[in-house]
């Protein structure tokens, strides 16, 4: 059998004795890339994203290309972030907060607005941007004492029945790493029965995430308007994602008679992909009517990743000696089609002091699919039915107002709610055991920004913080569910100019 096929059978049954490991192709990570939360200018994000029923802004292009059809100039803007991703975790009665900061690129386009030769159509704008969908910054940090409990012994139950020269063919990321540290160790007598090096002893865990990268998308789009009464937009864009991502599990022996100290086992993922997607809008705006009603469509991208992966293990007695061992490098290819989405929008200007802008958002993650040639059909039909089974349709609720002061100042606040996008994990006997599909249960974000527009130019800043619940294992049949919340802050400053 090729290496390739020998890695892959390996990939397809051989992950998930770690939580922290996981299938890489398993419904955390679908949920990760095929879960948003797109960023705008300064204006739309403090706005709550709420922009379904609002234009002439570039934050428009990504939630409702109508919008560019309410531009009677040009416009060209960019927006910096600097944010800090971390959680909030309680783990076998200790708690952690952590968070780390980073810059990020936020919206970055122009907007050309032109008359057009029609008399119903009098004007069109065509616009290009860029924009993250999703800033995955971060880093989290689980510790706790457990005593008669290890992770070495899940990994001598998952060599159980496996002879010791074929671990490194069933369990190469895992036991087979196991075996060569001597976290595992062959019962006297046999060649396929293993005893942990924890057995009994009372042990500090640890895990710590250190996670980087984006998501993106790049557009180009067209909006124009009908007798100023009915705005029309399309959209066009490719989709990107990069991230890196280290997990480190520990164990340090606190009281016991073993002659293991310490082990570490360094999860290593990083994923890149690209994808397409094009989108469709309206906007209806009455003639003296201060209302405007919207609607658009999103298609759903379809994403191929590559996705690169290897553990590699320590372990040190307490004799001195410390032994190392690598897994081998994997490299599988899949496609993610995430869900189409539909917006409705509602907002209301009130006179020249105020406006009120409401969304409203559904996307069925039932219908999101999952496919690989590096893996068996068997393990893709299974990896698809349990999202079917798993995933749930999210509804996502935002809104905001803008508080105008003179001709110059605005004051805006928004926020709004993710109802969750997947069930809650089940346990072996079927019963919900608290941890949770990774970015799927229910959020809430809120924001408040202000900004300065003069007749030509304008600056603006905005402050916005997202968070959830998390609920994991740091490994496969732990006995300690960690609960937590994530969070994500960010302080984006705009400016731009009109022409």
């Amino acid at each position: 059998m090729k290496k390739h096929n020998i890695l892959r059978w390996a990939l397809s049954i051989g992950w998930g004795l770690l939580t922290m490991a996981g299938q890489a192709q398993g419904l955390d990570d679908i949920m990760l890339y095929g879960r948003m939360d797109p960023l705008g200018t300064a204006r739309s994000t403090g706005l709550g994203g709420a922009m379904t029923a609002l234009g002439a802004d570039l934050g428009a292009i990504g939630v409702n290309p109508a919008g560019l059809g309410m531009y009677r100039s040009s416009d060209m803007s960019f927006t910096l972030g600097l944010g800090a991703g971390g959680a909030s975790n309680s783990f076998a009665g200790e708690s952690s907060v952590t968070a780390v900061p980073h810059l990020i690129v936020g919206q970055i386009g122009g907007a050309l607005t032109t008359p057009m030769n029609s008399p119903h159509f009098r004007r069109g704008t065509f616009a290009f941007a860029y924009r993250p969908l999703k800033d995955l910054h971060q880093r989290a940090e689980w510790s706790g004492e457990q005593e008669g409990e290890s992770l070495t012994h899940q990994l001598a139950l998952q060599a159980n029945g496996t002879q010791f020269d074929s671990l490194w063919y069933q369990h190469p990321f895992d036991a087979n790493l196991a075996w060569y540290t001597y976290l595992i160790d062959t019962v006297a007598g046999t060649t396929d029965q293993y005893d942990p090096a924890f057995d009994g002893d009372q042990v500090q865990q640890r895990l710590r995430r250190d996670r980087s990268g984006r998501m993106g998308e790049t557009s180009i789009a067209f909006g124009t308007t009908y007798h100023d009464v009915l705005h029309i937009g399309m959209a066009v864009g490719l989709t990107s994602v990069e991230m890196e991502r280290v997990d480190v599990y520990s164990e340090q022996k606190l009281l016991g008679s073993s002659p293991l100290d310490r082990f570490t086992f360094n999860d290593r993922l990083e994923v890149s992909g690209s994808g397409a997607f094009w989108s469709f809008g309206l906007i209806l705006q009455p003639k003296s009517s201060p209302v405007r009603l919207g609607w658009s469509y999103r298609s759903g991208s379809v994403l191929s990743i590559d996705d690169f992966y290897s553990v590699d293990a320590t372990a040190n007695f307490s004799d001195g000696n410390g032994y190392e061992w690598n897994s081998p490098d994997s490299y599988i290819q899949y496609r993610i089609r995430t869900p189409r989405q539909q917006r409705l929008g509602f907002s209301w200007t009130i006179g020249k002091s105020a406006l009120l802008t409401l969304d409203y958002q559904r996307s069925d993650f039932r219908t999101a699919t999952f496919t690989s040639n590096d893996l068996f059909t068997d393990d893709v039909d299974r990896i698809q039915s349990d999202l079917e089974s798993a995933f749930a349709v999210e509804q996502h609720f935002r809104g905001g107002m803008e508080l105008r002061f003179d001709e110059n100042w605005r004051i805006r606040m928004g926020g709004g709610w993710r109802s969750q996008a997947a069930n809650p994990k089940a346990d072996m006997t079927g019963n919900i055991d608290g941890t949770l599909i990774e970015d799927a249960s229910d959020i809430t974000h809120w924001a408040i920004g202000c900004e300065y527009r003069a007749e030509t130019w304008y600056t603006g800043a905005t402050y916005r913080h997202a968070s959830a619940d998390s609920g994991r294992r740091l490994y496969a049949l732990s006995p300690e569910v960690a609960t937590g919340r994530t969070g994500l802050g960010l302080l984006m400053m705009a400016i731009g100019a009109r022409f």
